[in-house]
């Protein structure tokens, strides 16, 4: 059975939400698609310059790479490609509300203070 909390479990869902094989990916990065499953398969992990690439193309922070790792709590990131400012900024001028996640933070942060108050 697959640990759902891993890096592995993060490399693979984030890799099919982009829709990439694990050969398209490894070209990407630069390794071979048998480096990638063994990422995936928590049978090893990437060294820091594939870590960097990985983090790179995969759109998230090598700091977040490093929290699942020290974590080992992939369930709580979102697999979601991220949305850059422009597409925020587009959405906004056709009306949409986008709940942007510092202002999301900060209301969780005020209704938890308002709770504590109580």
């Amino acid at each position: 059975m697959r640990d759902k909390k891993s890096l592995g479990y993060f490399i693979s869902g984030r890799r099919k939400v982009m829709g990439l094989t694990q050969e398209e990916l490894g070209n990407k990065i630069g390794v071979s698609k048998s480096a990638i499953a063994k990422w995936e398969t928590n049978g090893g992990l990437p060294d820091r310059n594939n870590l960097k690439k990985l983090s790179e193309i995969m759109n998230v922070s090598v700091d977040e790479l490093y929290r699942v790792i020290k974590q080992a709590d992939a369930k709580d990131i979102d697999l979601q490609l991220n949305i850059t400012p422009d597409v925020i900024a587009a959405l906004e001028s056709y009306g949409y509300k986008v709940i942007r996640p510092d202002v999301r933070d900060q209301a969780h942060d005020k209704e938890v203070n308002q709770h504590g108050n109580d």
